[in-house]
C-alpha cells in the first residue's frame, strides 16, 4: 500500500490491479516464472550488447497486456532487435521484430545507458516509421 503523496512501484501497481480484478494473478504468476527462467540474466542483443530485466522492470512491462499475456516477447523483441535509436536521457529505443503464428509481431525496448529495460511495447508494424525517426545508432 501507497502513502498518499508517494508513488506506487511497478509492483504494488501489478498487485494493485490483480486486486481490482483488472489483471490475472495466474499471468502474473507465468511472467513471474519466464522472468526467473529466461530473463534475469542479461540477454544479447544482436550486436553483442546486453539488455538486462531487473523483476521491478518486469512488473512495469507486463502492464502492456500483450506483453503480460506472452512474456516470452521480452525475450522475444530484443533477441530480434533490428535498429537500435538514440532517446532522451541517453536512453536507447530498440526496435525489434519477431515470427508469432505466422505473423510477424513489431515492438519497442527503452533501454538505459548501462543495458537495463526501462519500458517495452508492442506496436502495430504501421506504427513503426514514427519510432524510426530518431537518429539510428546502430542499424542490422
Amino acid at each position: 500500500m501507497t502513502v498518499p503523496g508517494e508513488r506506487e512501484t511497478p509492483r504494488q501497481r501489478i498487485e494493485r490491479l490483480v486486486a481490482e480484478g483488472k489483471k490475472s494473478r495466474q499471468a502474473v504468476e507465468r511472467a513471474e516464472q519466464v522472468w526467473r527462467e529466461r530473463l534475469q540474466q542479461a540477454i544479447s542483443i544482436p550486436g553483442g550488447q546486453n539488455a538486462l530485466v531487473l523483476l521491478d522492470d518486469l512488473y512495469h512491462i507486463i502492464i502492456d497486456d500483450r506483453l503480460l499475456r506472452r512474456p516470452e516477447r521480452i525475450e522475444h523483441l530484443i533477441r530480434g532487435a533490428f535498429e537500435i535509436h538514440a532517446t532522451r536521457h541517453g536512453r536507447r529505443r530498440v526496435l525489434g521484430a519477431w515470427r508469432e503464428e505466422g505473423r510477424r509481431i513489431v515492438g519497442f525496448a527503452i533501454i538505459d545507458e548501462d543495458g537495463r529495460v526501462r519500458s517495452m511495447h508492442v506496436i502495430d508494424e504501421r506504427d513503426l516509421r514514427k519510432y524510426q525517426r530518431e537518429q539510428m545508432l546502430w542499424p542490422l
